[in-house]
């Protein structure tokens, strides 16, 4: 077992040194897909100590594109809110080691998402990282069929490193992810692609394998939010395409795309049942939330008739939602000005059921204040927006932080987490890497016609 530590301890040096990138992938990778391992006498989890090392590789001399320094760029903007969250939080005592580590770990993804855009001047190193975690995602979920049959999710990592499942009093394993953040991963990997696709930049045929692929992850899930998701990706794609000749004829062929990615995965999803040789209770309740819950949810709100026993989650989650709203308007006019803090609605029981609001907005909201959620809100805005401006092609990086805040509009933490903040730093090296082409092509002609006048 010594042997193999060093043996590995040795490679994770010599790519560190020699091919940090090699490094990047693997942490992005892990932040995406969100593993972690603890060793015996590190003080550090595994995660932390990659990204914590690849950090340090930063500040060494490094062949990259010549860029602007990280905090000379709107980047800043994201370590000031990660140190608003803590300064609030340390004000209501809710301020602890986790959480000073957790905002430590998200400003380094921040900060090495950007810094490694520039290896090559684009964003194939976390498109890779998000591909490899959207099949880990997915094997997760097919593992946990086959074995299980039943949710939460098992993990294939710690299967195999013999990391032990957190149990409750009735020996039960704990739901330590939701499995709709199978469906996050699996769908962020699905637009990236799609918008590759409409860009003309899918070049390589495992692509479109890996399509169909990620949306059967998406419904292996039961995530509605990531269906949501992908749906209103979509349409935003082929909409924003709509003027462009050569790309909307690509967008149009889109709607095909999707349509033969639905019925392969429905095809393959409907035969799990007798591949597997599943639990019918298991494949009855996949049924009830992918397709009863949001048709009874539609006719309720619709005036028709609805089975109320199909309400299910999403009718929960509805109440849960004008449950926090309710208790952020109960709330006195500074908490509802500056926050709460981190975890205060859970810590302080607002929902009356130790629960988070189940609401993105409305986390950000009653957390960090009307203050932090307009921060939030214009930060993240003027990010998309340059990225619009600085080019007529959807960029992945764009769609994949449109695709969160959709999937967070019925779950929690997303908005603030490390993957939203990965990806938003590499938008902003990519905005300002397009914005520096921009500059340069425009200045090239004056240049040439000075040249002339001289000789």
């Amino acid at each position: 077992m010594l042997l193999i530590a060093v043996i590995i301890g040795s490679l994770f040096l010599y790519a560190l040194i020699v091919k940090p990138e090699y490094v990047a992938v693997v942490f992005f990778t892990i932040t995406i897909a969100d593993m972690n391992a603890s060793v015996e006498g590190l003080p550090v989890n595994i995660r932390a100590l990659i990204g914590l090392a690849l950090f340090a590789r930063t500040m060494l001399p490094m062949k990259m594109e010549e860029h602007d320094s990280f905090f000379s760029t709107p980047a800043k903007y994201i370590v000031i809110f990660l140190l608003y969250t803590m300064v609030l939080s340390e004000f209501y005592d809710l301020l602890n080691v986790t959480y000073a580590r957790t905002c430590a770990l998200t400003f380094i993804s921040a900060y090495t998402g950007y810094h490694f855009f520039f290896k090559y001047n684009d964003t194939r190193l976390l498109k890779m990282s998000l591909l490899i975690a959207g099949l880990i995602c997915f094997s997760d979920l097919v593992f946990t069929y086959v074995t299980e049959g039943n949710f939460p999710v098992i993990r294939i990592y710690k299967h195999l490193l013999g990391i032990p499942e957190q149990l409750n009093e009735r020996g039960e394993i704990v739901e330590a992810i939701n499995w709709g953040f199978y469906g996050l991963v699996c769908g962020m990997a699905f637009v990236v692609l799609l918008a590759d696709y409409i860009n003309g930049k899918l070049v390589s045929k495992i692509g479109l394998v890996l399509m169909p692929i990620m949306f059967l992850g998406v419904l292996m899930s039961t995530s509605r939010s990531a269906l949501l998701g992908v749906a209103g990706i979509s349409f935003f794609i082929m909409a924003r395409e709509f003027n462009h000749q050569a790309r909307w004829k690509r967008a149009a062929s889109l709607l095909m795309i999707i349509f033969s990615a639905l019925i392969v995965s429905l095809i393959v999803f409907m035969s799990i049942q007798s591949l597997f040789n599943l639990n019918k209770d298991f494949m009855d309740e996949i049924a009830l939330r992918l397709i009863d819950e949001p048709i009874a949810v539609l006719n309720k709100h619709l005036g028709l008739n609805y089975n109320v026993h199909s309400l299910g989650a999403m009718e929960w989650r509805t109440e849960a939602s004008s449950d926090a709203l309710g208790a952020f308007l109960n709330l006195k006019t500074v908490e509802e000005f500056f926050g709460i803090g981190f975890w205060g609605y859970v810590t302080r029981n607002l929902g009356h059921n130790n629960l988070p609001p189940h609401n993105g907005l409305l986390m950000l909201l009653i957390e960090f204040g009307i203050l932090g959620i307009v921060y939030w809100s214009l930060m993240i805005y003027s990010f998309l927006a340059k990225s619009f401006k600085v080019t007529d092609m959807t960029s992945p990086m764009s769609v994949s932080m449109i695709f969160i805040i959709l999937f967070s509009l019925a779950n929690n933490a997303e908005l603030t987490g490390s993957i939203m903040f990965l990806f938003a730093s590499t938008l902003i090296a990519e905005n300002n890497f397009y914005a520096g082409s921009q500059a340069k092509v425009i200045s090239m002609p004056s240049h040439e016609g000075s040249l002339k006048m001289q000789l």
